[in-house]
């Protein structure tokens, strides 16, 4: 009988090490071990970026549709203007008609000092200062201000994998995954494992089908970052086939940031952060930021913090600590609050917005680069001539 037990303990502990080795050294082993990890811990973690949200009707219902917003906005700094502005905003964007407005009235308390509007359709961005004299500006950015997101099927949650686990056994085996040798070291001091896969074309319809993307005709490159439990601390998307050296990250523990780097021509980049606040469990809040780098070397940055509610009506959101510098001088403060709602049958952005730009002159990106100082020292310089007429602050 005891015989039996030594043998029966023999068995099982090689069976053990067996299955360890497997997970230290299979790669393929590992890649299935994280989708598992992922599927029953990342996506309940109050920390990870999309927890609670339901990114089908996000994308569907949002980013790719038409949708109409309201609200008021408070500059509680501005370099040069001593006065604390605030006022309304609304507008409408349409990625079908790849249009977007947005009209300002502004305030500097009781008094009215005029209208800022920016308009957007295809690349090319409209700044229209009515406070100016109807003094306009437009410049050509190159890039498409109306990107698509993915327009997904299925949320992507629990019960998709558990709905896909054949189809992602099949996936994981047909695919090409290799071990590199990097290491990635978390914030919290966790070191994590790259482990490099590339999609052949034509493979993974199953995940195409859920992004409602068409399967692409070239392969598609991305990194995992897996530590030693097999939890996935980053995930790199090779975009290069798209701009070359760009691509899109998500990294923490739980998955809880977001990375857009995206080179631009001329030597400039430009970088988006957006980070989750698991804390905050009344609704999804974010710390973003956008950072500009200019061919000149100046660096303009935004950061923000942004809460975000979904409601029977639609979305309410709030932009909290706006914060606007260029070489960490900061230009400008304020805030943001308002909703937005799907529409139907909107009708056209402009028309509705009772706007006419066929005769702005569109300018190159450089010279408005250039000349952007001049606009907003133009705009600033008005505004106070407006409030000081009536010398409400002398």
């Amino acid at each position: 009988m005891k015989k039996k037990i030594g043998i029966t303990f023999i068995i099982v502990f090689a069976i053990a090490i067996l299955i360890k080795a497997e997970l230290d050294f299979n790669p393929t082993v590992r890649v299935l071990a994280s989708v598992i990890n992922f599927s029953e811990s990342t996506l309940n973690s109050p920390d990870y970026l999309a927890y609670n949200i339901d990114l089908k009707d996000l994308f569907r219902n949002y980013t790719n549709s038409d949708i109409r917003y309201s609200g008021n906005a408070y500059i509680k700094k501005v370099k040069g203007f001593p006065y604390s502005i605030s006022g309304s905003i609304k507008g409408e964007r349409s990625y079908e008609q790849k249009k977007f407005s947005c009209n300002s009235n502004l305030n500097v308390l009781v008094l009215n000092v005029g209208e800022l509007d920016i308009y957007a359709q295809d690349d090319t961005v409209y700044l229209v200062a009515p406070l100016l004299g109807d003094i306009s500006y437009g410049f050509d950015t190159g890039e498409d201000l109306f990107l698509k997101a993915p327009n997904l099927n299925n949320d992507i949650s629990r019960e998709w994998f558990h709905n896909n686990k054949r189809n992602i056994w099949n996936f994981v085996h047909s695919i090409e995954i290799e071990k590199t040798g990097d290491v990635y070291t978390d914030e919290d001091g966790t070191e994590a494992s790259e482990f490099k896969i590339i999609i052949p074309s034509g493979e993974g319809d199953f995940i195409w089908d859920l992004l409602g993307m068409k399967t692409p005709d070239h392969d598609i490159t991305c990194s995992l970052y897996l530590d030693k439990w097999n939890h996935t601390r980053k995930i790199v998307f090779d975009l290069s086939y798209k701009n070359d050296g760009e691509y899109l990250a998500i990294y923490g523990k739980n998955l809880s940031t977001m990375e857009f780097y995206a080179p631009l021509p001329d030597d400039e980049l430009a970088v988006v952060t957006i980070k989750r606040d698991g804390s905050t469990t009344y609704t999804n809040s974010f710390t973003d930021n956008l950072t500009y780098y200019a061919s000149n070397g100046d660096v303009y940055t935004i950061d923000c913090g942004v809460l975000l509610n979904f409601i029977d009506s639609g979305m309410k959101t709030e932009v909290t600590d706006i914060e606007v510098a260029k070489n960490e001088e900061i230009l400008g403060e304020g805030y943001m609050k308002g909703t937005l709602q799907t529409v139907e049958n909107m009708g056209d952005v402009f028309d509705n917005a009772g706007v006419d730009l066929s005769n702005v002159e569109v300018i190159d990106w450089d010279t408005i680069k250039n000349d952007t100082a001049s606009f907003v020292d133009d705009v600033i310089s008005k505004a106070r001539e407006n409030v000081d007429l009536f010398n409400l602050f002398n």
